[in-house]
């Protein structure tokens, strides 16, 4: 603990002097948007928990989708309960809200949902240059360009529905632009911790970080420092790169479960058939259905994401990486255990 904690102030040091000081004003301007974000979350999920206890995915009369603009439970479908909360309750709404209010779908008729994907890629890659920068405000100008990126991947999906005539928010397998969709996901993250590793490199073998002083006993004062030890920290490229690459493997392991259960739980709650409706509706309003969906929301790579550009945005890049490095992995393991568990109890 007290080695993180040097190492933070040291990071946090190195991040002020590049970045300019940081006023405690914005420190609490931080805390209050933090704070009123997760407020919101937390409401949204406990009405998409009381809108999943009246709903029937399946059935001749299907509950129709609000009918709101701003509702972020339009298109509700297993997907949609296991997205994670940024993407859910802001991004999708304002994709939708987008397409409809500026028509453009039918008025940009030539620009392909494939086309999108390939402008979230730029944005991305745009980040994963801005980011390998020393100050902190470029630092978030990479975060808003990630944004952007995400904010993309969900208007692309939104544009391909809405050509194919689909309400639900669900992926279109085996189509090229589920593919494409997949790769371009796959090329931003990947430039984005690359460029974050570059940076780190930089920053943390540009800086010495010291654990505090330690006077030795039996040591004659009248030497230089008066005998005091001093450790020091080192962050060799090889353990940085190690660092980031865990985190990159948990968003790879991550995904293809998600996915993967993703597709599971629709061929199993959303497949039509009147002598599985009624089996289908118990486990869509099981609280154990709940609780393994909801643990999906937060950590499907979507999420960490979003956790990880949190950390970047205060500054805390490599405090959150050194953190998730093994807690990710026992979380996510743990997580696909009762996954599998759950799936084959309810087949």
């Amino acid at each position: 603990m007290l080695l993180n904690g040097v190492i933070g102030r040291g990071v946090s040091g190195g991040g002020v002097m590049a970045g300019g000081k940081t006023s405690l004003h914005e420190h609490r301007v931080t805390l209050l948007v933090s704070f009123a974000l997760l407020t919101y979350f937390l409401w949204m999920d406990v009405a998409l928990y009381h809108r999943i206890q009246s709903l029937q995915l399946v059935g001749p009369s299907p509950t129709p989708a609000p009918s709101s603009l701003f509702s972020p439970f339009t298109g509700l479908s297993v997907k949609m309960m296991m997205l994670d909360q940024v993407n859910n309750y802001i991004h999708a709404p304002l994709a939708n809200l987008f397409d409809r209010v500026t028509r453009f779908t039918e008025v940009f008729y030539f620009i392909t949902p494939n086309m999108i994907s390939v402008a979230g890629v730029i944005s991305a890659l745009a980040a994963a240059k801005v980011v390998t920068a020393e100050s902190l405000a470029m630092q978030r100008l990479a975060v808003l360009l990630m944004t952007l990126r995400t904010f993309l991947d969900a208007f692309d999906g939104q544009v391909a529905r809405s050509r194919m005539g689909i309400v639900r928010l669900m992926s279109v397998r085996q189509t090229s632009g589920y593919m494409v969709d997949g790769v371009a996901d796959t090329i931003g993250f990947a430039a984005f911790l690359a460029g974050c590793f570059l940076h780190l490199r930089r920053r943390l073998l540009s800086s010495k970080h010291y654990l505090p002083m330690v006077q030795l006993e039996g040591v004659d004062k009248s030497l230089p420092n008066g005998g005091s030890s001093f450790s020091v920290v080192q962050h060799p490229a090889k353990k940085i790169m190690v660092v980031v690459l865990c985190f990159g493997t948990q968003m790879a392991i991550s995904c293809f479960f998600w996915d993967r259960y993703i597709n599971e739980y629709h061929i199993l709650l959303e497949t039509p058939g009147s002598r599985k409706e009624a089996a289908q509706t118990e486990v869509l309003r099981s609280s154990m259905m709940w609780i393994i969906m909801w643990f999906w929301r937060i950590a499907n790579a979507h999420a960490l994401m979003q956790m990880f550009l949190f950390a970047i945005f205060i500054n805390r890049m490599w405090e959150f990486l050194l953190w998730i490095q093994y807690v990710g992995f026992a979380v996510l393991g743990t997580l696909v255990v009762f996954t599998e568990f759950h799936l084959r109890t309810v087949a």
